[in-house]
Formats: structure tokens, sequence, C-alpha cells
């Protein structure tokens, strides 16, 4: 089948859905190609579909989003990664990817856990509240040492708390709430509605008061219950996404270029999902333009999820108050530092007539706010300038200083694990106190591990080793799908097998692209009798 011809079969199948959103798939250009005349061929191509074609941003003119209007991302996920497969060779693309919204980051249940599951997930994933912890608000504060960080830089004459450091938040938007009164804020972006508002709706169904309950550790000024660990930081909400159980990459990536476009000097990420061209690229330019860059390992699936996998960002993983796992905390070798993620005092919104505003919360997000939070203390302490200065003279970025900083500088609790939660637990003080060549002589000769290298990792880690030894295999290309089936085979609730394998079913060119067999065990079938471009058998 030819690929224009191929293109337009795996497209047709996308099911019609007029009052859904579009499909939406994102192309990587080759360094050698026009995006003006890649995106005029895809609308002529593609022109019975009435398709949209933009860049992802003004800051990546070659990643091209293109949205079908009146098709939805198939029921069957291998539908949609053959359409991108199509668009790739068609076009003779680097890479193309369609835009899954996962569930791969399932947050703390709105009920007393123990009594039943959230969303597919055992109850396990989650504790209940410690009433120990009541009287003591500021627990996680202390356990990271901010107080005493707050203090060090105020002796010093340091700006303290944050102050002036702009701190970008891609969640699902902020609302009104008095724990958020008197917060320091710069102006924020609703990516999804493409305005200047990025108030949370609270929408029924998503994860409404996530974003609001994040920023309340990250930036509370601690005038009536909860306190941020960058108080006097500047905030930049911005609305990404409605659900952090229903996770748009591109709309990540899209949140990531505009933070960094309108100042940005820490960006927080307290969601995760797939391997993502589109969010990696992102990233990458956060990083160079010396954005300090942190994503939630993830809960309850086990392995590190990205964007928090990639090589370049800060991986937080949770712990608890005597500094032992969370026990829904994601964990491995990409993991970079640890904090606080249970029965973390957060803001909260109520659900009902003399319901608390605050309460004890639990999940990576917590603990990757409260660490960007210790970034704005650092990048204030120093100053932004000085250290970007610093980083050129020593031949890295900011993110790379701070990596390795925050590294050196972490508390390790007994009987530490080092292998699977990082360098320890978050200190603020040790981190501000430590002199900027802190931890070189203990830099690897390794290079950075590339994009293909973390989807084999999570095969390895979540499979088997020999599941990701397949040399032939373009795990680049294939990486999003990769991931996806690993990650839903993770996530499939119990019992749920029948309709699982609806989930790791893999595309005809993944399919035969596939050569070993323990990675074909990955998706549970007969690969003899995988589908054809647009099949369901």
């Amino acid at each position: 089948m030819e690929p224009f011809d191929a293109l337009l079969a795996a497209t047709r199948v996308l099911p019609p859905d007029l009052t859904a959103r579009s499909a939406r798939f994102a192309l990587v250009l080759r360094p050698s190609q026009d995006p003006v005349a890649v995106a005029d061929g895809v609308r002529t191509t593609l022109a019975d579909f009435a398709v949209r074609v933009r860049p992802l941003s003004p800051l990546e003119p070659r990643v091209l989003l293109v949205d079908l209007p009146g098709r939805v991302p198939a029921a069957a996920p291998e539908v949609s990664f053959e359409a991108a497969y199509a668009l790739a060779d068609a076009f003779g693309l680097e890479a193309a990817e369609p835009d899954l919204p996962t569930d791969f980051f399932p947050e703390e249940p709105l009920f007393a856990p123990g009594r039943e599951s959230a969303n597919g997930f055992p109850p396990w994933c989650w504790v209940a509240e410690d009433p120990e912890l009541h009287d003591d608000p500021r627990w996680a504060l202390g356990m990271m040492n901010v107080p005493a960080a707050w203090e060090f830089s105020a002796a010093r004459n340091r700006l303290s708390r944050g102050e002036g450091v702009v701190v970008a938040q891609p969640d699902t938007g902020v609302t009104r709430h008095r724990e958020l009164d008197g917060v320091f804020t710069v102006p924020g972006y609703d990516v999804l509605d493409h305005d200047d508002d990025p108030t949370d709706p609270l929408e029924r169904g998503g994860s409404p008061g996530h974003g609001t309950a994040t920023a309340s550790v990250l930036v509370s000024p601690g005038s009536l219950v909860v306190t941020g660990t960058a108080p006097a930081a500047l905030h930049m909400p911005i609305r990404a996404i409605t659900s952090v159980v229903q996770i748009s990459q591109v709309a990540v990536a899209e949140a990531i270029d505009w933070a960094t476009a309108h100042g940005a000097q820490v960006i927080t990420m307290s969601l995760g999902g797939l391997f993502s061209f589109s969010l990696h690229r992102a990233l990458r330019r956060a990083v160079r333009a010396d954005v300090v860059v942190l994503a939630a390992a993830g809960n309850c699936v086990g392995r590190v999820v990205w964007p928090a996998r990639y090589d370049e960002c800060v991986a937080v993983a949770g712990v608890n108050r005597h500094g032992r796992k969370w026990r829904g905390s994601c964990s491995g070798a990409a993991v970079d530092v640890s904090a606080p993620a249970e029965n973390v005092l957060r803001a909260r919104i109520p659900r009902g007539d003399g319901e608390p505003d605050h309460g004890q919360g639990q999940g990576t997000s917590f603990a990757v706010a409260m660490t960007a939070g210790v970034a704005a203390l650092w990048l204030a302490h120093h100053g932004r300038a000085n250290l970007v200065a610093e980083a050129r003279r020593r031949g890295e970025t900011v993110q790379a200083l701070f990596l390795r900083l925050v590294r050196a500088t972490a508390r390790r609790p007994a009987e530490w694990d080092s292998f699977t939660m990082g360098a320890g637990v978050v200190d603020a003080e040790a981190l501000l106190r430590a002199d900027l060549d802190l931890g070189r002589e203990r830099e690897t000769l390794a290079g950075p591990v590339s994009e293909a290298d973390t989807v084999r990792s999570l095969v390895a880690e979540a499979v088997q080793p020999e599941a990701a030894d397949d040399p032939l295999l373009d795990w680049y290309r294939f990486g999003p799908e990769i991931s996806h089936a690993v990650l839903a085979g993770r996530t499939a609730p119990a019992g749920a097998s029948e309709a699982a394998s609806s989930w790791t079913r893999p595309s005809p060119r993944l399919a035969k692209a596939m050569a070993n067999p323990a990675l074909q065990d990955v998706f549970g079938l007969d690969l003899a009798g995988a589908p054809e471009v647009g099949g369901t058998s």
C-alpha cells in the first residue's frame, strides 16, 4: 500500500463524532523540511477531513499539530498509532504521534481509602489520614529544612522565601481559595481554550481543584493553615489539563513552551503520562533557556512516567514523615530525589457544606510542587543571573547545576534505597549553603540517556530485561506506542483482562517491526493474527 493510501485508510477508521474534540496528531519535521510546505501538503492530502494545521507554539515551528474535526481518537489506540505512522511515512517526517489522553497518573481518591478502589486502582495505593499530624501542619516543611533555609537567606541579606522567582505550574488551573489569598502572581494562560484565564472550572469528572491544591504547597503565604515552600515566589498558573488522570502530552508541551516564552524560571508538573516527542522537545527548550524543570515520578503504576522519566527533567518521588517510601510512589533508577508525599497539608475544594477547605493529601504531585518551591528558594538566594553565569562557567545549564546540588545535599534517612528513590530527601538549607562545585567530583563520564533508552529502560524494569533487547526495533519511532502498552498493562483494573487486551493490541506496523518474543508478550496476543491497517480482528 502506498504511503498516501495507507494514510487515508488509517485516517478514515477514526470514528466520526461531531460533538467530541478533534483527533490530534503531532508531526515532527526533519531539519531539511519546510514547515509551510508540509502544512500545505497535509491540508491538501486530507482536504476531505477539513483538517486544521498549526505549529505547536511560536518556539516550535518544526512540530505541527494536525486536528481532524469531527473525528475522535479511536477506542482502540493501535488505530490512532497506525494513523500516526501513516502520516510520518506519507510526508517523510522524523516522527509522528497521536495525542491520546492517558490515565497513567492516578490521584488520591475522594473517599476514605481502604473501602474501594480509585480509577481501577487497588486501595493499597493510598493511606488514611494521620491524626498525629493534625497538630503539626508544617511537618513537611520541617522535614525538608525549609524554615531554616528561609532564615539562612534572611540572615545573609539575600532574597528569602523565593522572592521574585517566577514558578509556572501547568495543571488544572487555579480557583479562588482563601489559602491562596495574598499569593504573588504573574499572568497565566489556558492552553486548552487558548485564552488568558487559567481559572479551574472545577468540572465534574475531572480533577477539580488539583491545581489549587498543588499551588498551595508551593506558594500559600501561611496566613491561615497551609504554608508553601516558596511563599514569596511569583506564581504563574497554566491550565493545561482538565484531569490528572487524562493527560494530553501535547497540551503539556504547549504549556511548557508558553511558560518558557513568558519568563518562567521554574516549571513544576504534578502530572505524567507517555513518552512523547513534542513533550520532550519542549522540555529541552526550557532547559536550554536555563529554566529549572521538575515533574512528579508518578503514583500507583510502579515505574516512573514521563516527563519525569526524561533525563533532563528533575524526577521527584514521594516519602512519608518517617522518610520511608510513600506506598503509592513510583520509583526506579529515573528518580533524582524524594520529598514528602503522604498526608501533606494542602488546600482542598469542599464537596459540601461544613467540609473543611484544607486537609491531608497524598501523591507525588505534592512532592514535586514543594521541591519546585525549594528550587525557587535557591534561585532567589543566589540570584538567577549569578547562577546562569556560574553554570556557563562550568559548562552546565542551570538545570544541571541545580540537579547536581540538590542530589549532593539530599538527606539520606536510615536504610535509604538510593537505587529506586534517588539521592535522598530534599534538604533546602543544605542546598542553599552548598558550594556551587559540590558534587562535581561525583559526576560520571556517561552521557545523558537517549530518548529511546527511556522507553527501553521502562520495558526492562516493568517487564523483564530481555524484553528490551531488540536492536533492530526503532525504539524512538515506536516509543509512544510501546510506553502506552506497558503503562496500560500496569493500570488495567483487576479482573479486566479482556478489556485490557484491547489497550495492548499493537498497530500493524509495530507488530511487523517487533522480533523479540519477550517484548511481543507485552501485547498479549499472537502477532500472526494482528489486524491489517484499519482492521478490528
